[in-house]
């Protein structure tokens, strides 16, 4: 096949994939989630950093949103724009590696059933810019490696600054990066474009550690007590923790292409001394084991290593290519389909009957839906006041962020501190500036009214609830409440960081 010919296919598979998730968030199926909404409100705070990331999210959200406005698809144009990128990436880095079109097409392709893939080019989190500045960068030090450009040692460099202005995990790129010059390309740390190219990277750091010098390093006290994890944790809970982070690296690996995945890492330690293999296997084997280390005593959420799977999946691919296992292969990757498009349309199965099948409980895309129909309630509140002299405010920033991207006019949404720890909207201002002015507070909550902050007004003149219904199911029941008058506000210190 020509190679003209398979580019074009690569473009028009991921394009495809590109296009319908556009359709799909134009057809308003989820809300934003909770994180989606809250770097979209960065967006409208413009900084050289924020409290518990860096600041590349919030300037992609303000540039599409300049465009496309304060919309879904306005937000998670970025992602669906990098997960194209991701899939190109994939082609590019496989054929450049293994000097193989048709084994570039097939990993390209192969990427497409893998469900943290998917999600990652929907859900607009910092993880979209990080797994494609990780595998770009990847792919450009691979080629400076290889090639010794200064071109490719620049921006390999770049690439990595900018994976370091999504996500701080950007830095876990040099170990292993390091761990195979050592073993293949020694001469490379007598390269001053090496050196170069670290600096290139470093320079992208200035902007967060300027901030963090003018906020009392609170980025670092946070990541430091994300971090740390229990004191003592016993074998059995310790057992558990790690069990639970396996079993979710699994499902959302895709249970079905998990054995193609155990083989290929099972396949690249055997084989560590193939440089090509190796080059894959390398990064989400450490990524992986760093975390499942940190799972010893803590809880670890199921997407912080995806950024790093991507070349295992090429990996994976690789060895069903060489070993022509494509029989049992297809039949896993459209199982895998089958089950990614369920998870964003399951509602084919309640038309069916088959609701116990997949019941809405089990199903994330229920932490999705309502959000919307929530605001319209506060919106509906608010129109009843019959004054300008309010403000919306929870103790929660997920409602807080939420209510302020699907309430009309995107109002200011405040955060009080009730048993939590710090966030981004402790940095923007307090009620305070409200104290004895006559305001009118809209209070929304999961949990009720506490003592505190009904103590800080004058009087609670109204309660009203609203249902979030998904698949038929009761999920939630949110809380507003109308508070008159802020006289002095009462709140909690800070749990921590």
């Amino acid at each position: 096949m020509k190679e003209s010919s398979i580019q074009i296919k690569v473009l028009l598979v991921h394009l495809f994939i590109a296009t319908a998730k556009v359709f799909y968030t134009i057809a308003n199926i989820t809300d934003l989630s909770t994180e989606e909404a809250q770097y979209w409100l960065w967006s409208k705070y413009l900084d050289l950093s924020y409290y518990s990331k860096p600041p590349l999210v919030a300037y992609m959200n303000f540039v599409s949103t300049s465009i496309l406005g304060d919309t879904e698809i306005g937000v998670r144009i970025n992602a669906i724009i990098l997960g194209f990128g991701i899939g190109l990436l994939v082609y590019l880095l496989v054929r450049d590696i293994f000097k193989d079109e048709n084994l570039a097409l097939f990993s390209s392709i192969f990427v497409v059933a893998v469900p943290s893939y998917q999600i990652g080019s929907y859900l607009f989190l910092t993880d979209a810019p990080l797994g494609f500045f990780w595998l770009l960068t990847v792919y450009l030090f691979y080629k400076a490696v290889k090639e010794d450009k200064p071109f490719f040692w620049i921006t390999a460099g770049v690439s990595a600054g900018l994976g370091f202005l999504s996500k701080f995990t950007m830095v876990l790129f040099l170990p292993p990066a390091i761990l195979f010059l050592i073993l293949f390309h020694r001469n490379v740390f007598k390269n001053r474009w090496f050196y170069i190219s670290i600096l290139v990277a470093s320079l992208f750091t200035i902007p967060v550690v300027v901030w963090n010098i003018q906020h009392d390093f609170l980025t670092f006290k946070h990541i430091f007590s994300l971090g740390q994890g229990k004191k003592e944790v016993s074998l059995v809970k310790s057992l558990s923790y790690i069990g639970e982070y396996i079993a979710s690296q699994i499902g959302l690996n895709s249970p079905f292409l998990f054995p193609f995945f155990a083989y290929a890492v099972y396949r690249g330690f055997r084989e560590w001394r193939n440089e090509k293999v190796f080059y894959l296997w390398v990064f989400p084997v450490f990524v992986f084991l760093l975390f499942m280390f940190m799972a010893r005593k803590k809880h670890i959420e199921a997407n912080w290593p995806a950024f790093g799977y991507a070349t295992l999946y090429a990996l994976g691919a690789y060895y069903v290519y060489t070993k022509r296992w494509f029989r049992f292969f297809w039949v896993a990757f459209a199982v895998s389909v089958w089950a990614i498009i369920t998870l964003f349309y399951p509602f084919y199965l309640d038309r069916l009957g088959l609701t116990k099948l997949y019941p809405p409980k089990v199903d994330p895309l229920h932490r999705l839906v309502g959000w919307e129909g929530l605001a319209r309630k506060v919106d509906s509140v608010v129109a009843s006041l019959g004054t300008d002299r309010y403000f919306v405010f929870s103790e929660s920033y997920h409602i807080a962020s939420e209510l302020a991207f699907y309430m009309k006019g995107h109002p200011r949404t405040y955060c009080v501190v009730i048993n939590r720890r710090m966030n981004q909207f402790d940095l923007w201002g307090s009620i305070r500036k409200f104290e004895g002015l006559g305001y009118t507070g809209v209070y929304v909550s999961r949990w009720g009214l506490p003592e505190k902050i009904k103590k800080s007004f004058r009087r609670v003149k109204a309660h009203y609830t609203y249902d979030i219904i998904y698949r038929g199911w009761k999920y939630r029941t949110y809380h507003i409440y109308v508070l008159e008058d802020l006289v002095k506000l009462q709140e909690d210190r800070f749990r921590g960081f």
